[in-house]
Order: C-alpha cells, then sequence, then structure tokens
C-alpha cells in the first residue's frame, strides 16, 4: 500500500462502487463501510473455489480450459468502457494505482527499502535479483538496471498505448471460479489504468508454475478473445448480491473494436515482455537458479533465457 500510493484504499472503493462487470466476471463483495481510516468489506467464504496457484499440497497447473475461461473474464474487464468511468468532478475520481509505482514495485531499489524497513521480502527480491544478474545476458541485465533506474522512456512507450482499466494484481491466486460458470476476482487494491501489457505481463510472469502453455500461446489466445469481444460487444451483469435475480437484467454494451483497448497489438506485445521481466525478473532468477521446471515444461534456465531474448529486442523497437 506504501509502495503504489494507496491512500484511498483502493480495495474498498472497487467494493462499494457497485460495478457491473463485464460476464463472466463479477467482484464478490457483499457489502462495504468505513470509520474514519478504517474500511471493512463483507465477502463470501470463497475458499474452495479460488485457485490453489502456489499453495502448499495442490497441483499449480491449471487446466488448458481453467486458463481460457480467465483470460475471457479478463479480455472482457479490459474491454468495458472505463472512460465513462473517470471523474467528472475535480474532488472526486477512481484512485486507480499510478504506474510508475507499480512498475518499481519489485526492482532492486524497492526490495532495499523494504529490508530497511524489516520487511522479509526484501532480502528473498535481492536475493532473486542477484541470480538474474549472474544467470540473465548482459543486455537484459542492463536493460532491467536502467528501467530500475529510470522508467521514463517504458513509461513514455505505455503512454502511446490505450489506457483501460485493468485489475492489476492477476495472480490466480485472486480468482475464484464459481459453481455457476461466473468468475469473481479479490484484491483490487492495484487497479489502474493503464494498457493491457501492464495487466498481461504480470498475469504470464506471476503464474509461470501454473501456465500449461507457453506465453506466445497466452498472448494468441487473449487476443483471440479481446477480438471476439470486440465484435460482439459486452454483457454486464448484476452486482454480486444481485447476480441471481431477474430484477437485474443483463447491461447490453454495444461493438467498440479493438481500438480503444488495445491500438497497436505489435506494441503492446513488445512491452508485455518488458513489464514481465522488469516486475518478476527477481523470481525468474531464483527459479533458473533452483532448476525449476515450470508448468509448460518449459525449464526455467531456458524461460529466463527466452524472456531476456525478448524484452531486449522489444526495447530495440519500443525504448527509443
Amino acid at each position: 500500500m506504501r509502495g503504489t500510493r494507496d491512500v484511498s484504499l483502493r480495495e474498498g472503493f472497487i467494493a462499494g462502487t457497485g460495478l457491473r462487470l463485464a460476464e463472466p466476471l463479477v467482484a464478490p463483495y457483499l457489502g462495504v463501510g468505513s470509520d474514519g481510516p478504517s474500511v471493512a468489506m463483507l465477502m463470501p467464504d470463497l475458499t474452495d473455489e479460488l485457485i490453489a496457484w502456489e499453495r502448499p499440497g495442490h497441483e499449480p497447473v491449471v487446466g488448458p480450459a481453467t486458463l481460457g475461461h480467465v483470460i475471457e473474464a479478463v479480455a472482457g474487464l479490459h474491454a468495458m468502457p472505463w472512460a465513462d468511468y473517470r471523474p467528472t468532478t475535480p474532488d472526486w475520481g477512481w484512485p486507480w494505482c499510478p504506474l510508475r509505482e507499480r512498475l518499481l514495485l519489485l526492482t532492486r531499489q524497492s526490495a532495499e527499502r523494504y529490508r530497511a524497513e524489516g520487511l522479509a521480502v526484501g532480502g528473498r527480491f535481492l536475493a532473486g535479483w542477484d541470480a538474474f544478474e549472474r544467470l540473465a545476458p548482459i543486455e537484459a541485465v542492463g536493460l532491467i538496471r536502467e528501467l530500475s533506474d529510470d522508467p521514463s522512456r517504458l513509461l513514455a512507450a505505455l503512454g502511446r498505448l490505450p489506457a483501460t482499466g485493468i485489475h492489476g494484481d492477476l495472480k490466480l491466486a485472486n480468482v475464484a471460479l464459481l459453481d455457476d460458470g461466473r468468475v469473481a476476482l479479490i484484491d483490487w487494491s492495484m487497479m489502474s489504468l493503464a494498457p493491457v501489457a501492464v495487466e498481461l505481463g504480470w498475469l504470464l510472469v506471476s503464474n509461470s508454475a501454473s501456465l500449461p502453455i507457453e506465453p506466445d500461446a497466452v498472448m494468441a489466445r487473449y487476443r483471440e478473445v479481446a477480438g471476439r469481444a470486440a465484435r460482439t460487444g459486452l454483457r454486464l451483469g448484476a452486482r454480486w448480491p444481485d447476480a441471481d435475480a431477474s430484477s437485474a437484467p443483463p447491461l447490453i454494451l454495444p461493438p467498440r473494436g479493438l481500438e480503444p483497448t488495445i491500438g497497436d497489438w505489435d506494441a503492446q506485445l513488445d512491452l508485455t515482455w518488458i513489464v514481465g521481466l522488469l516486475l518478476r525478473g527477481w523470481r525468474k532468477g531464483l527459479d533458473a537458479e533452483a532448476g525449476v521446471v515450470l508448468g509448460s515444461g518449459v525449464s526455467a534456465a531456458d524461460d529466463l533465457a527466452w524472456w531476456s531474448a525478448r524484452a531486449v529486442e522489444a526495447a530495440g523497437r519500443r525504448l527509443p
């Protein structure tokens, strides 16, 4: 929260908006209240519905059908007309997570601050970045060092693409698959207005142990589903307490095309690789050093080399 300047408690804000999200997506909040600086949210128990992700004792790899269902929900979220939800008055607005702080949240410099504050994760992140610098190609190491010091070139490249509403923390541990086919997302504390590359970069790197297919295949699936949503339009379902009520029929939104959400797909792809490596190169270093095999069957060492090459090539095209 400190690292992303979450002074408004974004999760509570989202819980209280009563947003109707694109089907099959739903925000699982029953109610929210505040008392001074404190916010309380009431939610259903989703213990059995949340994807296990890296939870001990559970199979880490999700099936292709499950992944496809999640991608469909995410593409619908991105295709919503988020411009309609922006502030109309200067004293009220969505407390979007600032993009610079999101991109720098897990860098070496941030990890050093966390360690100085006595947070155990600081040491783990630093160990990961040490491993990354030992094992990654020198060009990738230089790129990540430069962007960690000054992300202005990356921010400028992202600024040339459409910005849309993104969840911001799409670890599969934040995804619940409900019996009726709906998909519930929790932990909206880093929701941002940003290009989809930011969401997709984190989706890929934070779930590498769980994804049954390689990054290119995930991106192709997302592009296919996003294109369908752009052609057919969206159905906004009821908010959680009324989700099964006939008094709250779906709201049909007309097709908008891909331009408002994606724009230049090749640029989104390139920036996905850069964002992903910047956010989680530290974990790729740890996994490569430990000899881990990812959910797709690719070794972590090969995965690190692949991401490094993609990010360096992309930077040559997109970060003048």
